[in-house]
């Protein structure tokens, strides 16, 4: 009954996918988008991308269900975290998994980038994608900070006020920077309103841009990096650069002696 059950699902959804893929095309789109070949070596290791891809996908839809509940202002917003945690249904598992896998997706962005770095995959032609990606790491972590605020309790407080501080030394630009961000001269419920701003729309609207980029280049240019590409480039050029010494002293033999 089970096996029966089973093979009449997967004729539907094979039905479907055909149906979809005639008028559409996107089981071809999406197989091109999925599938990539990697390194047999470490091929686990390739696998950081999609998680980091995962992990940012689950940031924006836990953080939307949170929005429902969330109030920015200074007055209600640790007591409307308080709420999610205690009252709100399944509150304390979505806000826990939106806390969590930000951490996690801090650590598995600089485990993606030092993949990269050390399989040769920001050479060319993907210096492009590499600068990118490194513009990709620096709004993540601003995106971190920025949330870490949002709770307004002591920690998000300080953490705010200090790091604020830090980069108002920064030369030329550092003292506005720092004042528009505070909306003043220490922070307040002005600062708690561009926090939000920051971290629920700007933040946001410049990843998403950036990530479809990012993956366009990646599908572009492959993924592979030192073991499969320059391996063989390596090979090429101490084979060309053997022919061309081997032709040199070839011409110096058949050159006339006195």
């Amino acid at each position: 009954m089970i096996a029966r059950i089973r093979a009449w699902a997967l004729g539907v959804g094979q039905a479907a996918a055909d149906w979809m893929e005639v008028r559409t095309g996107v089981v071809s789109m999406l197989e091109h988008f999925l599938y990539e070949p990697v390194p047999k070596r470490g091929m686990w290791l390739y696998t950081l991308g999609s998680a980091t891809l995962f992990l940012i996908v689950l940031q924006f839809l836990t953080g939307i269900l949170l929005l429902f509940y969330y109030v920015p202002t200074t007055d209600e917003a640790w007591n409307s975290i308080y709420y999610i945690m205690t009252e709100a249904y399944f509150g304390l598992l979505i806000r826990g998994i939106h806390f969590w896998s930000a951490n996690v997706l801090i650590v598995v962005v600089g485990l993606h980038m030092l993949r990269t770095f050390f399989s040769g995959a920001y050479k060319a032609p993907r210096e492009l994608n590499w600068v990118v990606g490194v513009v990709l790491i620096l709004l993540v972590t601003v995106l971190a900070f920025t949330g870490y605020a949002l709770r307004w309790d002591a920690e998000g407080f300080w953490a705010w006020e200090v790091g604020i501080k830090i980069g108002s030394y920064t030369p030329f630009v550092g003292s506005y920077v720092a004042t528009f961000l505070l909306g003043g001269d220490t922070v307040g419920p002005a600062t708690l309103s561009r926090v939000f701003a920051i971290h629920v729309w700007l933040l946001p609207a410049l990843l998403a841009p950036l990530i479809g980029i990012h993956l366009y280049l990646l599908r572009k240019h492959g993924e592979f990096g030192s073991e499969f590409e320059y391996t063989k480039r390596l090979a090429e050029l101490r084979e060309r650069k053997q022919i061309e010494e081997y032709a040199l002293y070839e011409e110096g033999d058949e050159s006339p002696r006195e």
